[in-house]
């Protein structure tokens, strides 16, 4: 009798365990947001945003439970068992410099979203500041990639703010394709380019239905004898502003005031509204591009801005023929440097002819997004087609 009232649990551990079925259920819930359109059912794209802080949630329970009662630590542990899936998504742990081929072709590749080389970051008297522009310049004149996919990209046609003409000069992806969605005064015009150091022979672009300037290119690239498509992407942005990030970094030091908890729920309920208005938008974009990669004649390489997490509809519906890059990485691989939606939203994924080695994100704190970069070996193009 009294090992059986050993074993029970007190009414605290009765309620402690029923958070932790309702953690469990949410987790469980939270793969489902890859599934399922947030076009059709917009509320489980939050729980798919949500999805490391419940995997982090239900790992605190497994430690609890192996401490106290480690019989209820399975609850969790099955429900995260079930989508390690996902969890191999964000986080990997692979050799950081690891050995290419000899044989075939090895193509450097590079994917950042430079927030328009921070063009309107202007200096005193409105004068145009080329600070981190330049780092930006420094960082790819070190590296030297073969193929580099640029988003938030801007080009100048008066040359008072030298991007596309610049790059040119020190870079071996001297060859351009540049496609913009919107223009300032027609001097300044913004876009997405796409450089390769292997000639380009046939370009294109898909257009999305969206306000904000959103845009997908493909290019295709001659390698060797045989050809590549690339696809450059920015999907939609949740446009937050300013006054919203600065919200979310201090939002746990708020004060409880009456005046400040009206702010809360103002800027919440705003924070909620784009997010879902971006969830929706990105939905038939992903499956625009999606369709229109299907039927690709040639091997894919799809790098940009999703603006959206691996465990995400968006994320699956684009991996779901091609290979994450990151795959071949290390690390948590965070690609955006604010508090919203900090996790990974900018990606490289491939056709399964080539093998991506060495996936590394940058740490370069020159735009709102860190570079992500990989190494894809093409065993024998000629093969490959």
């Amino acid at each position: 009798m009294a090992s059986k009232q050993k074993n029970k649990l007190s009414f605290s551990g009765k309620l402690f365990l029923l958070i932790n079925a309702g953690f469990a259920l949410l987790l469980l819930l939270s793969y489902l947001a890859a599934c399922i359109s947030p076009a059709t059912f917009w509320p489980l794209a939050f729980l798919g945003l949500a999805y490391p802080l419940l995997l982090a949630a239900n790992i605190l329970f497994i430690v609890f439970w192996f401490i106290f009662k480690w019989k209820y630590l399975f609850l969790s542990l099955v429900v995260i068992l079930i989508g390690l899936g996902h969890l191999r998504n964000f986080a990997q742990w692979n050799p950081i410099h690891k050995s290419l081929p000899r044989e075939g072709v090895n193509l450097k590749v590079l994917s950042y979203n430079v927030r328009n080389f921070d063009l309107y970051n202007y200096g005193p008297k409105w004068t145009l500041n080329f600070t981190n522009r330049n780092k930006i310049y420094h960082y790819l004149d070190q590296e030297d990639y073969d193929i580099v996919c640029f988003q938030e990209f801007v080009h100048d046609r008066k040359g008072q703010f030298k991007t596309l003409d610049t790059l040119s000069t020190f870079l071996r992806a001297k060859h351009q394709h540049f496609e913009y969605t919107r223009s300032s005064k027609e001097v300044n015009f913004f876009g997405l380019a796409t450089l390769s150091a292997y000639p380009i022979v046939n370009k294109g672009k898909i257009i999305f239905r969206t306000g904000a300037g959103n845009l997908c290119i493909y290019t295709d690239i001659r390698v060797g004898n045989d050809t590549i498509r690339v696809y450059n992407l920015h999907f939609e942005s949740i446009g937050l502003s300013e006054e919203d990030h600065m919200f979310v970094e201090n939002m746990i030091n708020i004060a409880q005031g009456s005046n400040e908890e009206q702010t809360f729920g103002e800027h919440g309920r705003r924070i909620i509204g784009r997010l879902k208005r971006a969830f929706i938008s990105r939905a038939p974009q992903a499956e625009t591009v999606a369709a229109h990669i299907s039927e690709s004649p040639y091997p894919v390489i799809l790098a940009g801005d999703f603006n959206d997490t691996p465990a995400s509809y968006v994320y699956r519906l684009l991996s779901r023929n091609l290979v994450d890059a990151y795959r071949s990485g290390r690390g948590l691989g965070s690609t955006y440097t604010r508090s919203i939606p900090g996790f990974r939203i900018d990606y490289i994924l491939h056709s399964p002819h080539f093998e991506s080695f060495n996936y590394l994100r940058g740490d370069q704190k020159y735009s709102d997004h860190y570079p992500v970069r990989t190494m894809l070996h093409l065993p024998q193009p000629s093969a490959a087609r």
